[in-house]
């Protein structure tokens, strides 16, 4: 009795699917740009097609429940699913001797890329949705809605050399593809901060040990090794390698989901959306170029706390013009600039009032309705991302100059005849 009194529906459910996913972009045609020939100029292959690609498919299996609550007022929904992801497209590099056309993001000691059916890869996660009327009266009624899902993927093979698996491949300046980690982490150099005695950007080695980058008049941008933070002696030469990079995090949001309110008293209505996102790491490199340069040109606020003097603590180098490269490691990942992704956002919200059809008596049932509404989109983000839209990242995690979404503001006049 109690069961039936709170359960009024359950239904249980499963379901499996085989679909493609179409491919974004040209990857299969071999595309041409300007060149030069000697002192001509002219054209020239920017990238090499595959014509032999194949859509990357999805294997699907989902398993679930339904369940009515208290007379079907709430419906509460749960899934759980996995997606086997197989012929994935990914650009597979070739050595210089291939000819390959190198574009951007490719490392110089390589030829270019080829786009190749080589990988697979595993999403499993829950589904969670639960809404229904919170209170529901003659005159005021509350709707709400919220939805949360939680996705943890995982790259489970690339392409074999000579018959020996690949494990890891580069994607781009900032990310890494690599087996057995999610797609698209984030790869670079550990900051270890600011050299309290000379300014110097320093780093940490793959062993813990540091380094700093020299700024001084002489041997400018040669890395030295360094006892502490608070030693200014520049120790023997050293390096920052391939070998000292690592993952500083994932470029993949895990969780996300939205709430949707909808209340209504005598006419009046209140509707608001919120969406929420979060579990990934962003590589902003609009504030590692372009907000922190060592020119004189326009700069972040952040560089207002550069070191200026010996002892002053703080995590950012002195200026020296012209070593942005030097300083923020260009073109290279840099912890210093990986930031917490998460977010939660107004999307929409919508004040509006109908008019009550006693008042319309007078058009003889000519206008039906009256409503009158203001509303707004994408009103405020509540992030501790320090760029411009934690939303508007590419699908590697990376803010490379993104625009933020546009606020809008707007008011109408509907009228049912």
């Amino acid at each position: 009795p109690v069961l039936n009194k709170w359960i009024s529906e359950a239904k249980i459910k499963g379901s499996y699917a085989k679909v493609g996913n179409t491919l974004t972009g040209f990857p299969y045609l071999t595309n041409f740009g300007n060149a030069a020939y000697g002192n001509i100029s002219g054209l020239g292959a920017t990238g090499v097609g595959n014509p032999l690609l194949q859509w990357e498919t999805s294997e699907k299996w989902d398993g679930g429940i339904d369940l009515g609550i208290y007379r079907n007022r709430i419906d509460l929904t749960v899934d759980y699913f996995v997606n086997n992801v197989n012929n994935l497209v990914l650009a597979v590099p070739t050595p210089l001797s291939a000819g390959i056309p190198t574009g951007s993001g490719v490392t110089t000691n390589s030829g270019g890329t080829i786009s190749q059916n080589i990988g697979t890869l595993n999403n499993r996660g829950i589904e969670l949705s639960l809404g229904g009327n919170v209170i529901q009266n003659k005159d005021f009624t509350w709707n709400l809605s919220v939805n949360y899902s939680f996705v943890k993927n995982k790259i489970t093979a690339l392409y074999p050399i000579g018959g020996v698996p690949t494990k890891t491949l580069t994607d781009g300046n900032y990310d890494l593809i690599r087996v057995g980690d999610p797609i698209h982490i984030i790869w670079g150099y550990r900051s270890a901060g600011v050299n309290s005695q000379n300014g110097n950007p320093m780093f940490y080695k793959a062993d813990g040990t540091l380094v700093q980058v020299n700024l001084q008049t002489t041997n400018t941008g040669v890395i030295y090794a360094a006892s502490s933070k608070d030693d200014g002696t520049l120790g023997a030469k050293s390096s920052l390698a391939a070998t000292d990079m690592t993952k500083l995090g994932d470029g993949v949001p895990t969780w996300f989901g939205g709430i949707y309110n909808t209340f209504s008293y005598k006419g009046i209505g209140l509707e608001f959306m919120f969406r929420y996102s979060g579990g990934n790491r962003i590589m902003n490199v609009t504030r590692q170029d372009v907000l922190f340069n060592m020119k004189f040109q326009n700069n972040g606020s952040e560089i207002l706390n550069r070191w200026t003097h010996a002892g002053q603590v703080t995590d950012v180098p002195k200026v020296y013009y012209g070593q942005d490269a030097n300083i923020s490691q260009s073109n290279i990942g840099n912890s210093r600039f990986v930031e917490d992704g998460s977010y939660l956002k107004l999307q929409n919200i919508l004040l509006s009032y109908t008019l009550d059809p006693k008042l319309l008596t007078w058009s003889n049932g000519n206008i039906r309705s009256v409503k009158v509404f203001v509303q707004a989109q994408n009103l405020h983000t509540w992030t501790k991302y320090k760029g411009a839209d934690p939303e508007n990242i590419s699908t590697a995690g990376v803010d490379n100059a993104v625009s933020p979404q546009i606020r809008s503001v707007s008011a109408g006049l509907s009228v049912g005849f």
